[in-house]
This record gives structure tokens, sequence and C-alpha cells, in this order.
């Protein structure tokens, strides 16, 4: 029997040999991030320093001994290696070794001219840097100019250039950094999708994933179902994570403390290596000599071993390179654990001192000021902030350290190339193929051949993304035919991953050879996945994060759909909301990310009252206007139009990083257009559509906003009832807001002008908490009907049930369309008194 000692995997006891200069690059990276938060007077104290081995051994030991392979001069190059600094409190250990090493190669420059150590400063993070911690981009601006600074020589390396805001967590516009880390464990949740990735094009062994996190963080449920994830991708030796273990949180520690001492059972080694994955371990994770051999031990490793790595290190929160045994010379006891979370040490404190006179005796250096206690003049303290910083760089002129790490940096930079062998063409972005626009989509059925570019392999497919009228086949069922041709056009770009419901949601059939396996079938697009949406969505934004072209301009890389029940969406909404901000800040073109709320709207109470979706979904809404597409289809033949539209305008539209489709369950019969008032079966890429227009020959009784399936459906139903009492209201269909809003003028108001908002009801499977359009009158929620119109969670039942506790079945939609319309003049009248009180 295989026992959990057994699957840790060896290294040498002995620590591996590395250059020394590490240690001094370590010990002024210590001194920096401790300057950043005395000064700052915010940020954390204890984690940053606690990483600070394992940043400097990753950065500088070299890719043939399992370092970051990266070129500082160019630091979001696609073929560097993908560091991620998950844990994103600890960001200022990198801010302040990537200060040291712009400072170094700027140095090297001006005394050399060598335009191999030649760094734009724009994308270089530089000593003058360290006044942006924690402040925003926009005080930065005039921050020297308002103090009389802007022309001291102490802050010239701001001039032209300025000075770069640097976040309190880490962000993916960072440097080397590849994530938004800080809310605890979606950063590395997104690990195994972004190595997954360079496996399905092919890339060789490197760009490979280095990622740092800590236990608290990993207790998260996003980085939980990683564990699971990365196995089943299968991604070997392309993901490492290292591990700082110091049982130390914000308020506690997780052993002896959250976990009682008497559970002993609690073992984070056994609990990664009992997930099948392949775990190192480092009695001290602050000794270079060991992070450097497990760093040598990993890259030696066989890569037919898929399964992923870990490193778990022992080290200290709180560490500080010349503690000795918990003492801090001349001073005592060293501040560690949760204690060293916060910066909570005063501006020139008694143990800020302490440490900054260990680092003055081993340089022989004597920082200014700082025994004099607080600086309280704000311009006085930028120049003693500034002036210490230098002191901390001039440790790059002792003993040839600061052309050691300029030619290091040099060294290892050079190794990056533009050109490395993958599957795909890296020149081309499929997702602007004419093919996939809404004008050049096939009506009718296709018959294709498709061929495996990998094994030769043949075979037909059918895809049919619109249907005859009154087959029976709701919207849901249209999702893997544009799945389908997605991936037909683009060869495979389009993944889905979909919990364990893949085939009731209908995107099982969008794979056009299956399951997703690196060696037996990597041209499968269908992820294979647990009941773990969080770790889904975060796979899928580790995927549509990465971009294998060196034009930043173009997109060379894939889409992803998760998808799971509408109410349980919004697990993924957190990890969507972190990928939309690094999508908005990226200055490189990156994937789409799409989010399939499949089973939405009251009918799925029908299982269960847990699962009654009309709320859940509203989620997908928070996002800052423009940089979502939210598509709710209820016809079969929405589905294609709509969807395409929204593609055309992702691709095209950097802005754009998310796109949302919500449908429901039932399979009602696919429309007769021919009955609507706007026939056009491509018409929901328009996003709203006319169903039925006013009668000419009779008064105007108000608009009827329709969303949702069962909603529109039984609105249809009762067409003929309208016309039989002679009610004249003009019926809208909203599938898209998102795509009315990029419709010219004359069309929007054609269909829905400007003054209609004042006149208008809603009938929607959603919520009167969120309105298909904004700006409504102030009497829709009065007129409308939806499936919270008692603001209670509905009972569950048979569907026919369910629809009619949710007054949405034919008779209230009758009776409640009727008092609306009758109202008409009783409702404007009410307004205008509204108008005529102001």
């Amino acid at each position: 029997m295989t026992t959990i000692e057994t699957q840790l995997s060896p290294i040498s006891p002995v620590p591996a040999s590395y250059d020394r200069h590490m240690e001094d690059i370590g010990y002024m990276t210590c001194m920096t991030l401790v300057m950043l938060g005395n000064y700052a007077q915010t940020g954390h104290f204890g984690g940053p320093l606690a990483y600070t081995p394992y940043n400097v051994a990753v950065h500088l030991a070299g890719p043939e001994v399992g370092g970051l392979r990266y070129d500082y001069r160019r630091p979001k190059h696609p073929y560097g290696d993908k560091f991620m600094l998950a844990g994103g409190h600890c960001i200022p250990t990198c801010y302040a070794l990537w200060m040291i090493m712009g400072q170094a190669l700027e140095r090297k420059f001006e005394m050399t001219g060598d335009s191999r150590y030649k760094v734009d400063p724009l994308v270089a993070m530089l000593p003058v840097d360290a006044l942006g911690f924690r402040r925003g981009a926009g005080a930065l601006k005039t921050l020297l100019q308002s103090l009389g600074l802007e022309d001291h020589p102490l802050f010239a390396q701001a001039k032209g250039r300025g000075i770069r805001a640097l976040a309190g967590h880490a962000e993916s516009t960072d440097l080397t950094n590849d994530v938004n880390g800080g809310p605890s464990g979606i950063g590395i949740a997104t690990a195994a999708g972004k190595a997954a990735f360079w496996d399905f094009i092919g890339a060789p062994s490197s760009p490979k994933v280095i990622a740092f996190e800590g236990e608290f963080a990993l207790t998260e449920g996003h980085a939980q179902e990683l564990k699971t994830q990365a196995l089943a991708l299968q991604v070997g030796k392309r993901l490492r994570i290292l591990f700082s273990l110091n049982n130390s949180g914000i308020d506690d520690s997780l052993l002896g403390g959250v976990i009682v001492e008497k559970y002993d059972g609690y073992r984070i080694i056994d609990q990664w290596a009992s997930y099948g994955w392949n775990v190192f371990t480092m009695e001290d994770g602050n000794d270079y000599g060991e992070v450097v051999a497990v760093l040598k031990a990993m890259e030696e490793w066989d890569p037919a071993d898929r399964r992923p790595m870990i490193a778990i290190g022992k080290t200290i929160k709180g560490y500080w390179p010349a503690a000795i045994r918990g003492e801090i010379p001349n001073y005592g006891p060293q501040v560690v654990g949760y204690a060293s979370h916060p910066y909570a040490l005063k501006m020139n404190s008694d143990y800020f001192v302490a440490l900054a006179e260990t680092f003055e005796r081993h340089y022989g250096v004597e920082f200014k000021g700082i025994r004099q206690g607080p600086v309280t003049d704000p311009r006085e303290r930028l120049i003693q902030f500034k002036t210490n910083i230098d002191i901390v760089m001039s440790v790059l002129d002792h003993n040839g350290l600061g052309d050691w790490l300029a030619g290091r940096l040099v060294e290892i930079g050079d190794t990056v190339k533009d050109e490395v062998p993958v599957r795909i063409d890296v020149r081309h972005d499929p997702f602007l193929d004419d093919r996939l626009r809404v004008a050049n989509l096939p009506q009718e059925r296709q018959k294709l051949s498709v061929t495996n570019s990998i094994s030769g392999k043949q075979k037909e497919v059918e895809i049919t993304l619109f249907r005859k009228p009154g087959e029976a086949a709701g919207a849901r069922r249209a999702i893997s035919e544009i799945i389908k041709w997605m991936n037909y056009v683009t060869d495979n770009r389009l993944f889905t991953i979909a919990a364990d419901l893949s085939e009731s949601i209908n995107v099982e059939h969008g794979s056009l050879w299956g399951h997703y396996d690196p060696e037996k079938n990597p041209l499968g697009t269908r992820l294979k996945a647990a009941i773990q949406e969080a770790g889904n969505v975060s796979t899928a934004i580790g995927l549509v994060s990465q971009s294998a072209s060196v034009d930043p301009a173009k997109f060379s890389g894939v889409w992803a759909l998760s998808g799971t029940y509408g109410a349980f969406t919004p697990l993924m909404y957190t990890p969507a909301r972190v990928w939309s901000q690094q999508n908005q800040d990226s200055k490189f073109r990156m994937g789409v990310l799409h989010i399939l709320a499949g089973h939405s709207g009251p009918e799925t109470a029908a299982d269960a009252r847990t699962h009654f979706g009309i709320f859940a979904p509203q989620v997908w809404k928070l996002f800052p206007r423009g940089q979502t597409i939210s598509l709710n289809f209820w016809d079969y033949n929405d589905v294609a139009p709509g969807y395409f539209a929204a593609a055309e305008i992702a691709a095209r539209e950097p802005k754009v990083g998310i796109i949302v489709i919500e449908v429901a369950r039932p399979d009602f019969p696919v429309a007769d257009r021919n009955r609507f008032a706007d026939p056009d079966v491509k018409a929901a890429a328009k996003g709203l559509y006319v169903i039925r227009d006013f009668a000419p020959d009779r008064p105007r009784q108000g608009y009827v906003i329709v969303q949702g399936a069962s909603a529109t459906i039984n609105v249809l139903k009762e067409l003929p009832h309208l016309d039989e009492r002679g009610i004249n209201v003009k019926i809208i269909s909203a599938v898209s807001e998102d795509l009315f809003d990029r419709q010219p003028d004359s069309y929007r108001r054609m269909v829905l002008p400007p003054e209609a908002l004042f006149d208008l009801m809603v009938i929607s499977t959603g919520t009167r908490r969120v309105w298909p359009l904004r700006d409504l009158g102030p009497l829709t929620d009065k007129y409308s009907l939806t499936s919270d119109w008692d603001n209670q969670w509905l009972t569950g039942g048979l569907e026919p049930d369910v629809i009619a506790e949710a007054h949405l079945d034919q008779a209230s939609i009758f009776t409640g369309i009727q008092r609306f319309a009758e109202d008409r003049e009783q409702r404007l009248a009410f307004q205008r008194e509204l108008l005529d009180a102001v």
C-alpha cells in the first residue's frame, strides 16, 4: 500500500551551491521593504520578509537550475516564465527586489553606455518609486511639485517618467508578476489554467509557472480546488508552487490557533500529498541553499511525471537575515508570527532602528535621521525616505555587487527568445476570422469535415446554428452549437470547463475532439472538472490570461467558458471580478472569459428551492459598464446571432473581457419569427428587437419589455388574446442592453425612444432588483411582472407550478398587461404631477 510518506519526493539533504551575491541582494531587499513600510506607515512586514529568499532565488538562480527564465528589460515577454506572487500582501519583497534590479541596470548603463543594460524607465522599477508605495497614481502626479521637490537632485529619477504607483497587493502590471494577488486563494487558483495553456499550444518546458503562497490563503476554497484541477489537467512540472509555511496569518496562527493543538493530524504536507501532488519539503525555506536545491530538483524531475509540483518550506514570518536564534543583535526578541503581519511599527521606532543597525554594521553604511524619531513634516519625510533608500542602494557599489547583478540580469534575460516552437500560428488571431461575424453565420445545418492537426484523424461534424420554427429546442440546446462553430473556425481555441454537469448545461458537445489530455488528446477542448465552480472559473481565467504573441497588440491564445446552474454562478464572481480588473489594466491583448449561467430563471426551482435562479445571475451586472457583455436568451435562434455579435465586439475591443450567457432549461418550440414585427432571424444581434409593434389605427398604450424563456413564451401565447381585446402595446424582446447600446441611434430610437422609459413595464424571469434596461421610469416596479413579485423564495415543484407561483403564467401576464395598458392616462398623469412638483 502506498503511504503518504512514500509519495514525498526526496531531494538531496545537502543544500545546493549558489552564488553568495544572492544573500547580499536578499539583505538589501529585506532592508528596502522595511523602509517602504517605515516611511509609508502602512502595508505589511513579516510575510514579505519570509518570502524574500524564495523571491531572490527564483529571480537570480537562473533557469538552468530551475529559477525563472525572464527578461527584466521585457518583463511581459510571452515566452518568459510566469511568476505569480499570489500572496498579494507580500508584494513589498518584489517591489524592493525590482527596485534594486532597476538601479543596478541603470547604474551599469550610465557607467558603460552598453545598450544591453538599458531598460525603458517606464518599464523599470527604480528607487524613486519607493515614494509610490500604497499611493495612487493621481496623487503621485503632483506629490513632488506640491512639496517643492520636483527639482531636488534626490528625485531626479522621477523626471519625465514620474513616480510609479505601487499597490498594497500584487497586480499583474507589476514587472515580472503575472497575477492580481491578494483576495486569498484566488490568485493562485488560476495557476493550473496558465500552465495548461502552454501545454495545449505545445510549448517546450519553458514557459513554466512558479507561484508563491502561504498556508492561510491556501485554506481558501479556490485554492483547495486548485489541488484537484491541476491534477486533472496533468500540468506536471510546468506548475511549481513554493509554499511559505510559517503557521502565521493576519490575526492568528493556524496550528495551535485556528486549529487547536489536540488535532495533530492536520498536516499540510499530507494534504497536498494525499491529493497526488509531487511534494518537496525544505526544513528551512529561508536558507538559500535549500531553496536552490529544491528548485534544481524540480527542474531535473522527469517530465513524464504529470503530477503538479509543490515545495513546502518552513519559513519565519518576520525573518531577518541578521537574526540569531530569534534575537536581533543588540536589541532583543525578533518580531515574528502573525504579530509581524501589519506594519505596526511607528516611524523610526526602536525595532526599525535595530533592524537598520544590523544592516549598517554589516555593510559599513549609516542611515540618516532614523535615530531622531518620527518625521512629521511631509517634505522632510520624503527627503529622509529617499536618502535612506539610496543608502541601501549604495551597497551595489560594494565589492562588485551591482556589476554582478546587472550582468546576471542580462545573462538570464538573453535566454528569452522571440521565437519558440509551438503548435499554433502566433501571428494570427483566429477570433478575428470573418466567418465568426454575424453577417456570415450559416443559417442551414452544416456538415463539415475536420482534421486533427496532430493525429491526422478525420471525422464529420454537424453544426446547427439555427433551427426551423416549431422544433422543440430551447436556447440552451444552441450552446454546444456556437461552441462547435467557434472551435471549427478557430482550430479548437474555445475551452469549456463546467463542473460535473457539462452535458446538462449543454457545453459537452462543443468540443470537436472530446476531452483534453496533454498526452493522449491535446486538441480536446472540454476540460474534465469536478464540482468546484470557483476553481473551474479560475482555471478558465488562467487559460485566457496567456498569449503567445510577441506583439502586445495582437492576441494569440484561447478563449474559455465556465458554466454551472445560474443559482450557483456567484461562486465564480470574485475571480471574474479580479480578472476584469486585470484585463482592464493590461497593455497586452488577452482572451475572453465566458460565464454560462445555465438553468437560470424561476424554472430551475423545479429542482429545489435552492436552485431558484433569478437573483444569483444578477451579480454578473456588477462590473464597470462596457467591460462585460450580458446575454439573456429565450429562443434557440437568438443564441448564435446574439453570441457572435458579442464575440465580434470582444475580439476587437480589449476593454471587453467577459461575456455572460444566461439560458433556461425548458425546450420550448423555436419561435416563428414571421409573426414578429422584426422577422429577422438574426435580430438578437441588435440586443433589443420588436416582437409586436403598435397598431397604427389605435391609441398607443405603452411599451412592454420582455426577457427570459418562460416570460417571453407566455407573452407570445397571449398575443392573440391581446389582439382580441384591442390592447395596443409594443412588445420588445430584451436579449442584451450591452448589444443594444452599440446600435445606431436611429435603430435605438425606432425600437425604444427615450420617452418610452416613462411608459413601460417589464415582464421578466429575472428580478425587480435589476431591470433588463437602465433608467426606467418611477412606475416600472408597480406595473412589472417578475418572479420576485412578493419578495419571497419560491416553494419549488413542477415547472408549471413554479411559473404560476412566479406569476408568469399566461393568465397573470395577460392581466398584468391589461392593467398596465388601461392605466396609461393615470400613469402618465402621475408622472407629470411629479415633474410639476419639482
